[in-house]
């Protein structure tokens, strides 16, 4: 029973951890734009229009979203810069 809390807690921590790094900010898009990415609004990370903090789910992610959130992940961050975007490896038609 201990083993299945402790895994249940760990499980808690990574999906906490995740969307406190990727929750979407509006200056995100300000960031990416000013390091001279195509960046128009929050789907060019996630999925939805206009995700929200609340309810934000890591599947809401595309493939240059989750990216990021992994190099947070990778790099210790607090919080993905989004000027690490840069660094993207997807084809130029995804840089779009």
């Amino acid at each position: 029973m201990r083993r299945i809390l402790l895994g249940a807690a760990s499980v808690c921590a990574v999906v906490v951890g995740l969307v406190s790094m990727t929750a979407a900010k509006p200056q995100y898009i300000k960031a990416a734009k000013d390091a001279g990415l195509p960046a128009q609004n929050c789907q060019y990370c996630h999925t939805v229009a206009v995700p929200k903090k609340e309810t934000f789910k890591p599947e809401e992610l595309n493939e240059r979203g989750k990216w990021l959130a992994a190099e947070a992940k990778k790099k210790n961050a607090p919080a993905a810069d989004p000027t690490w975007l840069k660094e993207y490896p997807g084809s130029k038609e995804q840089a779009k």
